[in-house]
């Protein structure tokens, strides 16, 4: 006999509720599950798997004292706790599997079949341990459907719930969970058989008063839990949200801080434990020219020259770690290019919260300072061994000037071939010493130049082709020359001769050959583009060679006086020497810009002028025959041996020689003489408060018919002796150009001031 039952509304609806509701919770528990690692997720997935679990046997079990049986049942003790374990196990399987923040289909499908095997299995189990005086059965098909509608439902539910943070759509998936789980339930009750063999005596009352209060009892503490696992879900979200937010800032604090710290004007640099670079400046970068992403990582010392390197390893670096500071440590860095930079480095030791060591540094560029104090040392030195060269000059002069005039003083009074031939080598050594103390001078700017002014761009040709002349046939000389007018105002005998020895040089440096280029350009150098201080309109001449080129270690000294890299006997040292002190007293600069292998570039700047083009004066040493002015001639000079040779060349002159030793005693013979000397013949550089050039002014100012003529072997005050007027002959001289000098010398000292006055 087949028994059919009937349900109790109420409790039916109440245990969908459970269900429902149960679902909602455990799906919101589950959410927390992603948003959680280590033992806090294990906790989640724990509540989760309870609060569906417990929420489908409750639901089981309020829906079985809803049917109401006309006989007696009772339920077995061991089946109904293992419900509840089968109910909370199987689904803690489901929740683990899409606990990942990133769960695929796969994950779901397979999650959703063992979430919804364990609503089977907890019904299945839950109804095997029903107590009751009859048989039960089940229909095959609505037990397979029972399956479908558990497994298919509790897929789609957790996919709602995990693919969105929705209310709306998590209120969908709590439904639909529900009703795979009352679904289920109801469609395996409908396929449940009771059947009884023997006939019913009585109708025995399953439900009652005893049957509801059990019911409503065990729906009130499945809500107290739910509700409680709600409350505790949503205050972990309200924290979850809060560390979120504080997160956040965090991280734009954190990201507006190395914005701040990479933006910074200055060159600031992190390093880590091992000294690698952990963090660096924009500045710091562009500095050193470097991508960040080849500078991350590596150790800071690949960025130094290798003295820097094991400075900075053997010194500082255990300074830092010890905890101690470093100041404005001088280092080189390379750039990406190659190049060098001197920088100054300070830098400490930092101890973060967490107790993670890193050294915090910033770079400070010196190049252009560096420069700058090696250019000064260098203008400095080169100033003093120009002064030196000046003393020395002016003794070794004076000492030439002897030898010259006793040699020729015994070659006048020798009639033998024999021994004339070393009085002529004598005169050829005072000639090649006289040129020797004429670079010196040069260099050390202390030349008498005879400056006129010239049209460059008029006359380079004829440069370029002295140069053409003097080099081999196998260098090709070009010549380039910018449109306009050059005028400067220089010695062009000087120029030739400079450019005569960066001629020689190139020459030397291209012994296969190669192409010299000359060129001349006008240059306007203000500001940034100012060339050793000078400012103003410049004419350039360029010279540039494709030759060996110049070691770096060499370039320094290049213009260092009897300095050469050339074998011994192939030169003296003196031709860049010559060339450095034109550009200096004409008012400009040389710069030298060589590497080896690519050639070199030698720059001469020379100040431009407004004044007209100089007209062309006549070579005096050509009208050395002239007929010298005959007359008494007071010569002044300290030196005995010197004056004795003057004296000579005078009495030869046909002049009457009155001496002085110096300024003073040449005033008094001035004073106390009945008329004028027909000229005053005076060293510039002597002793006393008197010397040569005041001598002159004396001169000129009382004694206008009085002839003046100068003389130095050195002296600083030569230049404003020319540009006051007076004639100056450069000793070591001889008789002919003495007599030269004479002949060129205006009859009277104020005909020279009147006319440098007129103009």
């Amino acid at each position: 006999m087949v028994l059919s039952g009937d349900y109790d509304p109420f409790l039916v609806a109440l245990s969908v509720a459970v269900a429902s509701l149960a679902s909602y919770a455990a799906l919101d528990l589950g959410g927390r599950i992603r948003a959680s690692q280590g033992w806090p997720r294990l906790a989640w997935l724990s509540t989760a798997a309870l609060a569906l679990g417990g929420g489908i046997w409750s639901m089981h079990f309020i829906a079985m004292l809803a049917f109401l049986l006309p006989i007696p049942v009772d339920y077995a003790v061991g089946s109904t706790v293992l419900s509840l374990i089968v109910a909370i196990a199987v689904t803690a399987i489901g929740f683990y599997v899409i606990g990942t923040r990133q769960a695929s289909r796969m994950q779901f499908v397979l999650a959703g079949t063992f979430v919804g095997i364990g609503i089977v299995g907890m019904h299945y189990t839950g109804m095997d341990a029903m107590r009751m005086q009859c048989r039960l059965d089940y229909a095959p098909l609505l037990v397979a459907l029972s399956i479908i509608i558990a497994i298919g439902a509790a897929t789609a539910a957790l996919w709602l719930a995990f693919r969105t943070s929705s209310v709306w759509q998590s209120l969908l998936a709590a439904l639909v969970m529900g009703t795979a789980i009352s679904g289920m339930h109801y469609t395996g009750m409908a396929a449940a058989v009771f059947t009884r063999d023997a006939p019913l005596e009585a109708v025995a009352d399953a439900g009652g008063v005893t049957h509801l209060n059990l019911a409503l009892s065990v729906a009130g503490i499945t809500f107290l839990i739910l509700i409680l696992a709600l409350i505790a879900s949503a205050f972990d979200r309200q924290f979850a949200l809060l560390a979120e937010r504080e997160t956040v800032l965090l991280r734009e604090s954190e990201d507006e801080l190395r914005r701040v710290y990479r933006g910074t004007p200055l060159p600031l640099h992190a390093l880590g434990p091992q000294g690698t670079v952990e963090n660096v400046s924009d500045t710091w970068l562009d500095l050193l020219g470097y991508g960040r992403e080849a500078v991350l990582g590596r150790r800071f010392v690949e960025f130094m020259t290798p003295a820097s390197r094991r400075r900075y390893e053997d010194v500082d670096w255990p300074k830092l770690q010890r905890g101690e500071d470093i100041r404005e440590a001088e280092y080189q860095m390379v750039c990406a290019a190659g190049d060098v930079l001197d920088v100054l480095m300070s830098a400490r030791l930092d101890r973060l919260p967490t107790g993670r060591m890193h050294i915090v540094g910033g770079l400070i560029d010196v190049t252009a300072r560096k420069r700058a104090e090696d250019a000064l040392r260098q203008a400095q030195r080169m100033e003093a061994i120009g002064q030196l060269t000046g003393g020395v000059a002016h003794d070794f002069n004076n000492l030439l000037m002897v030898i010259s005039g006793a040699a020729e003083k015994v070659r006048r009074t020798v009639a033998d071939a024999a021994l004339a031939r070393p009085l002529d080598m004598i005169g050829l050594a005072v000639k090649r010493g006289q040129s020797l103390t004429g670079h010196l001078l040069s260099f050390a700017r202390r030349q008498t130049l005879e400056t006129n002014v010239v049209d460059l761009s008029e006359g380079f040709s004829a440069l370029a082709d002295m140069l053409r002349r003097s080099l081999r046939g196998d260098i090709d000389v070009r010549v380039s020359v910018a449109g306009g007018s050059c005028r400067v105002r220089i010695d062009p005998g000087e120029l030739e001769l400079a450019l005569l020895n960066l001629g020689v040089n190139a020459r030397d440096a291209m012994p296969d050959g190669g192409i010299l280029s000359l060129s001349l350009r006008c240059a306007s150098l203000q500001g940034d583009a100012a060339v050793e201080g000078l400012c103003g309109d410049f004419a350039v001449i360029e010279l540039a060679d494709t030759g060996v080129g110049i070691a770096p270690e060499v370039l320094p000294r290049i213009f260092d006086p009897f300095f050469t890299t050339k074998p011994v006997g192939k030169g003296t040292g003196l031709g860049l020497s010559q060339v450095y002190g034109f550009a200096k007293q004409s008012g400009g600069a040389v710069l030298v810009d060589s590497k080896p292998g690519q050639g070199t570039r030698v720059s001469l700047y020379l100040p431009v002028t407004t004044e007209a083009v100089s007209a062309a004066k006549v070579d005096q040493r050509a009208v050395g025959d002239v007929a010298a002015k005959r007359g008494a001639v007071l010569l002044v000079e300290d030196n005995q041996e010197v004056a004795a040779v003057a004296a000579d060349y005078f009495t030869q002159l046909g002049y009457a020689v009155d001496t002085a030793s110096n300024g003073a005693e040449a005033l008094r013979k001035l004073q106390k003489r009945q008329r004028n000397y027909d000229l005053v013949f005076s060293d510039i550089l002597m002793p006393g408060s008197v010397a040569g050039l005041e001598i002159a002014r004396i001169v000129r100012d009382y004694h206008p018919d009085t002839a003046v003529l100068l003389t130095t072997g050195y002296s600083e005050k030569a230049q404003a002796a020319v540009r006051e007027g007076f004639s100056i002959v450069q000793k070591p001289y001889d008789l002919a150009r003495l007599q030269a000098a004479l002949a060129a010398t205006p009859a009277k000292s104020a005909a020279p001031v009147a006319a440098a006055a007129a103009s």
